[in-house]
């Protein structure tokens, strides 16, 4: 089993006790200015800014700028009926901005907005967008997930005119199994562990890559990148204890 799937199987056993999914409000994404002074001005009317981060990207030494925004729209929180009671759910949509630096101000280099999904139930285990999500470390762009039994992070980098995905991590726990997957589409290799959480042996080994195919940040949809899929092989699981 893969560890993705594994932490989506458990949030799915978690969705009935949480309500069942809702019909999310209809939303307009905001076209962002290619252009603006400071940070302030790529934050459209109706939005915040939740997290801005500042260092060099794309090389010439400028610090650039990544903006989290989200928007704060009441008609987007909503009343899950759970049980007697009712719970809401703000399923306000995020956008991610890459800006560089240039003389008097920014200019738009990237945006996303499929890598955060909006949330159909109120309890999932995973850890809303916030300060942790983004960071910036050698030179890279960072996004990182905490999920119900583990985490994910998607790391970035300015290549070929574009923000392009090199690498992939995650680590999960499912039925005492910790499994781990780190994709460098770099050098096209991806390593494997497993290993019961209550044991000190680890299994590792390495594989190839069917394909490079490495998704712009303005491109990448995470409800429909499956990382895993492009690792040659089968995928790693904790070997049956010995006499089980």
């Amino acid at each position: 089993m893969k560890t993705r799937f594994a932490v989506a199987a458990a949030l799915l056993l978690a969705a009935p006790a949480a309500g069942q999914p809702v019909e999310l409000p209809p939303v307009s994404y905001p076209e962002l200015p290619i252009r603006a002074n400071d940070a302030a001005g790529f934050v459209p009317a109706g939005w915040e800014m939740l997290v801005r981060r500042q260092g060099d990207l794309n090389g010439d030494g400028a610090r650039d700028l990544v903006l989290l925004l989200k928007m704060r729209d009441p008609a987007n929180i909503v009343g899950i009926p759970m049980g007697h009671e009712s719970r809401r759910l703000d399923t306000n949509p995020h956008l991610l901005l890459v800006a560089f630096a240039e003389r008097g101000g920014y200019r738009r280099a990237a945006v996303n907005r499929g890598l955060f999904p909006r949330p159909t139930v109120p309890a999932t285990g995973d850890m809303p967008p916030g300060e942790e999500t983004i960071r910036l470390e050698r030179g890279g762009l960072v996004v990182w997930f905490e999920h119900l039994r583990g985490w994910s992070s998607h790391r970035f980098r300015w290549q070929d005119g574009a923000m392009r995905l090199i690498g992939y991590d995650d680590s999960g726990v499912s039925g005492g199994c910790m499994t781990g997957t780190s994709i460098n589409y770099l050098t096209g290799r991806a390593r494997l562990t497993a290993g019961y959480i209550d044991q000190d042996r680890n299994r590792t080994v390495w594989r190839r890559l069917n394909h490079r195919h490495r998704p712009s940040l303005d491109e990448i949809e995470l409800d429909e990148f499956f990382p895993e899929e492009a690792i040659a092989g089968e995928p790693l699981w904790c070997e049956a204890p010995a006499g089980g």
